[in-house]
């Protein structure tokens, strides 16, 4: 099982870029794992049938750190080859698009800049490994 990200847009803050840097090479001691930028059109194209598809959304289901652990876990043993996280640019995703989805999570009930969001996913990926795991990031 692999776990990416799908985000639309260029991360433009620098801060920013070296966090989600940051928590990429910490996970991919636990899993394969990729950060993938694309434009707006090409989101179509990285729906996988075979994956669990999940949709950054302010109105998802908010989980809390340990729900989330527990959700990623359950998908490491499911039929799922992968999981596909995708993070929508500010107009956030088409009607279409979200008819695909299989899920649809809320990082928070505030609204998150989407550059934002997807250092707060990459963090919270890392902290669900970490809790999976037993070790002691999570407090």
């Amino acid at each position: 099982m692999r776990i990416k990200i799908i985000a639309v847009g260029k991360i433009k803050k620098e801060y920013i870029r070296k966090g989600i840097l940051d928590y990429s090479k910490r996970l991919v001691h636990y899993i394969p794992f990729e950060v993938v930028e694309i434009k707006e059109e090409h989101l179509s194209r990285f729906i996988d049938v075979d994956a669990f598809n999940v949709l950054l959304d302010e109105k998802g289901k908010a989980l809390t750190s340990a729900a989330f652990a527990l959700f990623i876990e359950k998908m490491m043993i499911s039929s799922a080859k992968d999981i596909v996280f995708f993070v929508g640019g500010s107009e956030g995703f088409s009607d279409e698009f979200r008819k695909r989805a299989d899920f649809f999570l809320s990082l928070s009930k505030m609204t998150l800049p989407h550059e934002m969001a997807r250092m707060v996913l990459v963090e919270q990926i890392y902290r669900a490994f970490t809790i999976i795991r037993g070790e002691k990031y999570h407090k």
